[in-house]
């Protein structure tokens, strides 16, 4: 494989997915109260095409005295079968709409069109049902030549999840099917003929579980079991097509000691089997607890306890410890001690680029340490602001490195990832504002220290030094809404191969709501117009503009 480390020209565009403003409410001592909000509708359309999203370190939300809704489109949640957060959800909507469409298309044949509807077939039996289909197909400029990219990405998903209640436990039946196809980017190596590769990814799931649902028996528990499938059609490098099945287990214990405490154990196992070139292996994940909750103090004292048969066996351990105090009816100080195992499955590989390519089988990725120390306040109603800072080291961490190789039958350019132990000390501010319906923006930043074994900076490219993130979201007219937001990234250096250039974005829109169910809406995305790649080490769009409608029923 050649793989190519030219520092990039990148600057441009991850628009942010700015919520919808929520009314005041009146002080309430309570921090971060959720209300989930069944098949809420998000107004905002979302990027058809977004590979490789995934933060290494999770940016904290601002706190606000405003009621935080949980608008999460994908209500199918499959593999949770009960939650196991030491905080539970307090308040929940009863009522909300069932049904969600959203219709968008924009240029180079941007297209994302869901859909979701959550059916009450009698008072015991629910059906849940979503479909979506989004991708791109279009020139998109090339940040390594003058030429264009002939970029063409889609990607359907269909999902299906049923429950029907006992008189004290549910039962849980569901699957999932994705149709993934995609071509990749040609290598720049002259006098060769590239080889017109489109790569098909296919996935499936299904599963069955039980969770238990009267609050009266002293135990509490939740059990689900199925099998999941990652298939390619085409041979990559490495590993020729092929699949990878995994029989996925959950579960949880949960009881009360008292009103204020509690004691459970969660449970994650794996079975990994391949009929590809990768070796197959088990890991299992333990995750006892405690926890403590009363007005002023929330504790959550816990251990990840992980065992894994091959490919990197051994018994792993790490904290799980939560701790948030209360003082002054609205100030928070929070300290987190997290760490554990996570598996990098092809659907791990996938999510984090889809024009994923390995040297050799990935091993679990695991953090002994995740540090977090913070504080998060809301000294009047609609005002928040939390400031924040950690460390975290992760064996086995992933990196991208863009890279091409070139056979007898390919001359094409991939995503290539990469293992190393990672390190990352970060800290940073953030504070956000919403009053009513009329206006809600938000303003933070991030920096970061990276370090990796000596030799492999290079791994470093993609990776943030500085983020900088503001987004705003204002009435103009009734019923009508403006929004603008602007992502900066510096990212991190690579010794003496200097850094990458990094995001330098702004992105406008407007929204306008009909009969409170419509939503009409568009977006001018990049309007720097720069040519830059992704993390994932591929170029992205310029330019470019969406719009659509979306529909509450």
């Amino acid at each position: 494989m050649r793989y190519i480390s030219t520092i990039l020209i990148c600057a441009g565009l991850w628009p942010v997915s700015t919520i919808c403003a929520q009314k005041g409410a009146e002080k309430d001592s309570t921090l971060n109260r959720t209300v989930v909000v069944e098949n809420q509708y998000n107004p905002e359309v979302m990027d058809a095409f977004k590979v490789n999203v995934m933060p290494e370190v999770e940016e904290p939300a601002a706190p606000k005295q405003a009621i935080q809704y949980a608008t999460e489109r994908h209500p199918l949640g499959a593999w949770k079968v009960a939650p196991m957060e030491s905080m539970p959800r307090e308040l929940a909507q009863k009522g909300a709409d069932r049904g969600y469409v959203r219709l968008a298309y924009g240029t180079l044949n941007n297209v994302d069109l869901r859909g979701s509807y959550l059916w009450d077939i009698s008072s015991k039996d629910q059906l849940g049902v979503m479909a979506s289909l989004y991708g791109r197909n279009g020139d998109i400029p090339h940040f390594q030549s003058t030429d264009d990219w002939k970029s063409r990405f889609y990607r359907t998903d269909v999902s299906l999840d049923y429950r029907h209640d006992f008189r004290r436990v549910a039962l849980k039946l569901g699957g999932a099917f994705a149709s993934q196809v995609f071509n990749y980017m040609p290598s720049l190596n002259e006098n060769v003929e590239t080889w017109p590769a489109t790569q098909r990814y296919t996935l499936g799931e299904g599963y069955v579980g039980v969770v238990s649902r009267d609050k009266d028996l002293p135990i509490q528990f939740g059990l689900q079991t199925g099998l999941r499938s990652f298939s390619t059609h085409y041979d990559t490098y490495y590993m020729l097509y092929g699949s990878e099945n995994i029989f996925h287990t959950q579960g949880f214990l949960l009881g009360n000691i008292n009103d204020e405490q509690q004691v459970g154990i969660g449970l994650e196992m794996d079975n990994l089997i391949h009929d590809v070139s990768q070796q197959d292996y088990t890991l299992v994940q333990l995750n006892p607890y405690y926890t403590l909750q009363n007005e002023a103090l929330r504790l959550r004292l816990g251990a990840h306890v992980d065992f894994q048969t091959a490919n990197g066996s051994g018994l792993k351990a790490a904290p799980d410890v939560k701790l948030e105090y209360t003082f002054a009816d609205s100030y928070v100080v929070y300290v987190n001690l997290l760490g554990g195992s996570r598996l990098n499955d092809f659907r791990r590989l996938n999510d984090f680029s889809p024009y994923w390519v390995v040297a050799q089988q990935m091993r679990t990725s695991y953090t002994p340490l995740d540090a977090k120390l913070g504080l998060k306040a809301s000294p009047v109603t609609g005002l928040g602001f939390e400031l924040y800072g950690g460390y975290r080291i992760t064996k086995n961490e992933l990196f991208a490195v863009p890279g091409g190789f070139k056979t007898d039958k390919q001359n094409l350019f991939y995503t290539g990832i990469w293992q190393d132990k990672g390190k990352v000390g970060y800290g940073g501010a953030s504070v956000s504002y919403a009053y009513r319906d009329w206006v809600d923006f938000s303003l933070g930043g991030t920096y970061y220290n990276w370090t990796v074994t000596d030799g492999n900076e290079g791994l470093l490219q993609f990776k943030p030094q500085v983020k900088v993130d503001f987004g705003i979201r204002a009435k103009v007219v009734k019923d009508c809404h403006a929004l603008l937001s602007y992502n900066y990234e510096r990212r991190q250096k690579m010794g003496e191969l200097g850094r990458v250039d990094g995001v330098n974005n702004l992105s406008v829109g407007a929204e306008y709501e009909l009969l409170n169910r419509f939503n009409v809406f568009a977006r001018l995305n990049n309007l720097l117009n720069k040519t830059y790649a992704t993390e994932a080490g591929y170029p992205v769009e310029g330019f470019h503009f969406m719009a659509g409608i979306s529909c509450r029923f």
